[in-house]
């Protein structure tokens, strides 16, 4: 919903400031899905916004799995279309957002890179994903890790994080943005007081410079050694004993999961101050044929030794592969 244009609405019918303030807050509680079902507003009042707005900026295309992970297809009102995913990991309900259609980067494992780029979505179209789950769910926690660059979309994504946060029942270190890395964006994001201090995600997948580009062809020369002295800018920027960086690795075999690499990233991430580590599997998709998978003990040991090291590491728990609704897999080839 446009809240402006509601703003302006409510002004020319002449109604009280508390209208706004009562619409709104049905509108991200989530559980309607129009006006009509606003039975605390007046018949005329529903009417009439009925007719001037819309509540939600998509729309159920078709949606597939089961009560631990679901992956719909939205339309947008262009008629593009992108996926968001929920998953239930029985303590906390998590959404994760898309904020772009397709994506321009191309990294070697991820199939949404595949569809190229189309447009951004709006911070509306990225709220509305949330909302849409909202209407069955109690979401706990969100994480831009979707179809897209957020720092590619970075405006709409800074003022949809802020109204979510201002109107629904979440604080900042219930969402996470993750980022492939976009220097000047990072740059602009330590030095912007209107970004939320909610949680920051690097997609690493490779601590050593001459490799990652194979694997993020939009690495940028001299990267990893910008991280390391942006780190400290960070860590200045969100002081908070609760925030960290975190480094997403996803494993390729025979690409980046060597005694090498392991050694590469304990001295990169001893490096950045405060981070956590977070190991996932290489997921399958119909543009990246998994040959040779990971190995649960190869994990483990990789989770083992950075333990060792002092480093807060976790093994992501992958839902959704049978739906290709997992890290990687998102691509509109399997819900159309």
């Amino acid at each position: 919903m446009d809240l402006i244009k509601l703003k302006e609405t409510l002004y020319s019918l002449n109604l009280p400031a508390f209208r706004y303030r009562q619409i709104v807050k049905n509108y991200y509680s989530g559980r309607y899905l129009n006006f009509d079902q606003m039975t605390d507003l007046s018949l005329d009042l529903r009417q009439k916004l009925s007719e001037s707005l819309k509540l939600l900026s998509v729309s159920e295309k078709n949606i597939v799995g089961d009560d631990s992970t679901q992956k719909v297809l939205l339309e947008l009102s262009d008629g593009q279309k992108i996926e968001s995913v929920f998953m239930n990991y029985e303590d906390w309900l998590t959404v994760c957002v898309s904020s772009q259609v397709g994506c321009s980067l191309g990294c070697h494992f991820c199939a949404t890179g595949k569809m190229g780029f189309k447009r951004n979505l709006t911070a509306q179209e990225m709220i509305d994903e949330v909302r849409f789950w909202m209407k069955d769910y109690k979401i706990s926690n969100i994480v831009l890790m979707g179809q897209g660059e957020p720092f590619l979309n970075y405006e709409n994504v800074k003022q949809a994080l802020n109204i979510i946060l201002k109107y629904a029942e979440m604080g900042p270190r219930q969402i996470t943005v993750s980022t492939v890395g976009v220097p000047v964006v990072m740059e602009k994001m330590v030095e912007d007081k209107d970004w939320p201090s909610v949680r920051f995600a690097l997609s690493l997948h490779n601590p050593i410079e001459e490799e990652r580009k194979k694997l993020i062809p939009s690495h940028q020369k001299d990267f990893l050694k910008f991280l390391i002295d942006w780190s400290k800018k960070y860590h200045e920027r969100f002081s908070s004993r609760t925030q960290f960086i975190g480094l997403e690795y996803t494993l390729v075999p025979g690409e980046n999961d060597s005694e090498r690499h392991l050694k590469a990233l304990i001295k990169l991430a001893s490096k950045l101050g405060k981070v956590r580590i977070n190991l996932i599997p290489l997921n399958e998709s119909k543009v990246h044929k998994v040959v040779k998978s990971i190995k649960s003990d190869a994990i483990e040991y990789w989770h083992k030794r950075l333990m060792e090291c002092g480093f807060t590491t976790t093994i992501r728990r992958s839902q959704g592969q049978d739906i290709a609704a997992a890290c990687g897999q998102l691509a509109l080839n399997t819900i159309e």
